[in-house]
């Protein structure tokens, strides 16, 4: 029964965590979806949208709310060099090799088996994927 209430509350959990942003994203989708819909009125009319329509279905599906483009020149990313590859690895090694000692202690002193071990492994084998991806980014990045 405790296994159970652990599984159901880890379910709730995590789709609490999908479940908020999936609906802002449905809630922006609708909003656009209705705006593109008055122009669409206006198009099947074979009309020009009154400028009033246009600057407020520009500014509901605009996310930003700035109908005008701005000319910001954005600067170039800065390429990530071996040393700042080889740096997220080494953190992510540190742990990796942390929550699997953390889960090794449990099962081996405690004898856990439980959705706290389930998880604790997972996570560590995340880190273990984030360290194999920065090593391969550290062998072709520039030494600078």
């Amino acid at each position: 029964m405790n296994d159970i209430m652990e599984v159901l509350v880890t379910l709730l959990v995590f789709g609490t965590i999908i479940a908020i942003p999936l609906s802002f994203l449905w809630f922006d989708h609708r909003t656009r979806k209705r705006g593109l819909d008055t122009l669409r009125i206006y198009a099947e009319r074979g009309e020009e949208p009154p400028a009033s329509v246009i600057e407020g279905v520009t500014r509901v599906t605009n996310p930003w709310g700035n109908p005008q483009p701005l000319n910001i020149r954005l600067a170039p990313r800065p390429q990530q060099t071996r040393a700042n590859h080889l740096a997220h690895a080494a953190a992510s090694t540190i742990i990796a090799i942390g929550v699997a000692g953390i889960v090794w202690w449990r099962v081996s002193a405690y004898g856990e088996n439980g959705t706290g071990i389930v998880v604790g492994c997972l996570v560590a084998l995340f880190f273990a994927g984030s360290v194999a991806a920065r090593l391969v980014y550290a062998y072709y990045a520039s030494e600078k």
